[in-house]
């Protein structure tokens, strides 16, 4: 999504330099933190990449930090608890912190479809909070990014509202992405299925491919659940309702195992496997119909 972002930058305020670390290694963007220079130089700092790696980043770009002070923005899919740990490794560094969610689908090309960037941040930080939004958004829609500045929801308010939305709208792809492996052994019934969820869900077999991605953040999503629910009074009674979500990780991740080994005969998921094959069929279906 980072590179997503970039790209429309890039576009709409090509005077803006620009380095995105979207699909690089951990190996890759451990070097670009660790070049001083670079860190030193931002005005704005902008993480997108995986939710395993948000942690590891901020200490490396706060560990070359110098006179100048970049505001960071956290923009991945973690808890507001993770932000909290984030925000705390800046500020012994008194660096303007902002509390970010990326929602939306990539954009596409032409600039028909871009995601919004929510902001939020601490009180001390509103000022640089309108100031980054006013540069990022070009001063207003299709100038820049599509900006929101959440008022008065403070840090946490942002990532609060990634953890929801991504809870409700990957949750379902992983809710129904099970379903589909439970009637994997039964053809004529996972046929029936396909053909209603291109009738009904047709986005759903396009999204599927990528379910492997989103592990990470299934899990902050239950730790998420997890805070809200601790210190209410019916807390003991609701333990495991964070639960869902774990069990939806390991959902993406037996995706994402199987991705990994394919090319490793004996140990495919046939499961798995027929879920993919099933989620490609879908899509070849919508490009065929659209075509007509």
């Amino acid at each position: 999504m980072g590179a997503s972002l970039a790209h429309v930058l890039s576009l709409r305020l090509p005077n803006l330099r620009l380095t995105s670390l979207s699909h690089r290694s951990p190996s890759t963007i451990a070097r670009a933190a660790a070049s001083g220079p670079s860190v030193q130089e931002a005005d704005v700092i902008l993480s997108a990449l995986p939710p395993s790696e948000a942690v590891k980043l901020a200490k490396e770009v706060a560990g070359h930090l110098g006179e100048k002070k970049p505001v960071y923005i956290e923009a991945n899919a973690v808890s507001p608890e993770t932000v909290a740990h984030i925000s705390s490794i800046f500020q012994p560094h008194n660096t303007p912190f902002l509390d970010g969610s990326i929602i939306g689908f990539p954009a596409t090309n032409d600039l028909g479809s871009i995601p919004k960037l929510y902001l939020s941040s601490r009180p001390e930080w509103g000022d640089k909070l309108r100031e980054v939004a006013g540069v990022l958004s070009g001063g207003g829609d299709g100038k820049g990014l599509r900006v929101r500045v959440m008022k008065d929801a403070g840090e946490g308010g942002a990532s609060a509202l990634k953890m929801c939305y991504g809870g409700i709208n990957k949750g379902a792809i992983g809710l129904a992405a099970l379903l589909v492996l439970s009637q994997a052994h039964s053809p004529g019934t996972a046929k029936a299925l396909l053909d209603e969820m291109i009738e009904s869900q047709p986005a759903f077999t396009q999204k599927l491919p990528k379910a492997y991605r989103w592990v990470g953040e299934m899990e902050e999503i239950s730790a998420f659940i997890t805070a809200s629910i601790i210190g209410t009074p019916l807390a003991s009674q609701h333990t495991n309702s964070a639960d869902t979500f774990q069990g939806l990780a390991q959902v993406f991740q037996r995706i994402a195992d199987d991705l990994k080994q394919k090319e490793s005969v004996e140990k495919k998921d046939e499961e798995v496997k027929g879920l993919l094959d099933w989620a490609e069929e879908g899509k070849s279906e919508l490009e065929r119909r659209h075509s007509k």
